[in-house]
């Protein structure tokens, strides 16, 4: 399958108990009438890294029925262990996912040949197309043109989330593949616009779980031509990327998606929420949006 166009990368709404079941559901409705292309659940606006197991398992369940194949799901599966990551992405298969994102492991730093062979157990071992996911801020490790070269060679390796914020480094895996049948797709929401000229088949956006209409209509002005309507689509999204690092993600974030209408609760320790000294410039900005994306305070 090839995966093209703005995918969220879906926030995690959480209760006391664990998911909040009813502000999911109307969250990925909220987001596919908007005419998302995709959800990407589990990654790091998701808090994969603090979700349980069975929370995990429970959040992807609830994302798949309720979007009853109008949008492929894909969600994170990735870990430390390699074994755990074929067992989860074994368990995502049942429930019915589209295909699994898996990040680098974390950490502990490996050699080129480890993380390879991690990439390559999983394949060996799973069904489920997958998804390489590149951010190396957070994870200490990059996909190299040494390590994306060995993986092209896997045919259930179907794309790369690349979410290293480097232009260059997405250009060098747009050189290096040659399958039509490979998505790559940027993570960093400020170049979505840029990797798309670059020939990028799309973008896992977080801002659009807030800016949905704003964030498509970069990519459809793009497909259209309209290059400098895109441009101004895409500067647009700075004031809400600016407010974003009001606090440690993903609390500004799910913040914003509360006041627009959908409270998904704050997120797991140990992300603090927002800071209430942050409210009325968050308001301010947000109200900008209002008109465009139309949600009401």
């Amino acid at each position: 399958m090839k995966i093209e166009g703005i995918i969220t990368a879906m926030v995690t709404p959480l209760d006391e108990q664990g998911i909040d079941r009813a502000a999911t559901r109307r969250l990925v409705n909220q987001l596919i009438a908007k005419g998302i292309h995709g959800l990407f659940i589990l990654g790091t606006n998701g808090e994969f890294y603090a979700l349980s197991h069975a929370e995990k398992l429970e959040l992807a369940t609830i994302v798949v029925e309720e979007t009853a194949g109008r949008v492929p799901v894909f969600a994170g599966a990735g870990g430390i262990s390699t074994e755990a990551v074929i067992d989860l992405v074994n368990e995502f298969q049942t429930i019915g996912v589209t295909a699994a994102s898996i990040i680098t492991p974390y950490l502990i730093k490996l050699t080129d040949q480890e993380v390879i062979q991690h990439y390559k157990m999983i394949a060996a071992k799973t069904k489920l197309p997958l998804i390489l996911y590149n951010i190396p801020k957070n994870t200490g490790i990059s996909i190299n043109e040494t390590i994306f070269k060995a993986l092209l060679k896997i045919p259930t390796i179907i794309g790369i989330k690349d979410s290293s914020g480097d232009i260059e480094n997405l250009k060098s895996y747009l050189n290096l593949n040659g399958r039509d049948d490979f998505s790559i797709l940027v993570g960093s929401d400020s170049l979505i616009l840029q990797a798309l000229e670059c020939g990028a088949d799309g973008a896992v956006a977080a801002t659009s779980n807030v800016l949905t209409t704003t964030d498509l209509s970069i990519y459809h002005a793009f497909k259209m031509g309209k290059i400098q309507q895109a441009r101004n689509y895409q500067l647009s999204i700075e004031d809400f990327r600016r407010i974003l690092k009001f606090g440690t993600v993903p609390s500004v974030l799910k913040y914003s998606v509360g006041w627009m209408g959908i409270p998904v609760g704050d997120p797991k320790l140990p992300v603090l929420p927002v800071g209430e000294q942050d409210y009325p410039e968050i308001h301010q900005v947000l109200a900008e949006y209002r008109k465009v994306e139309g949600f009401n305070e």
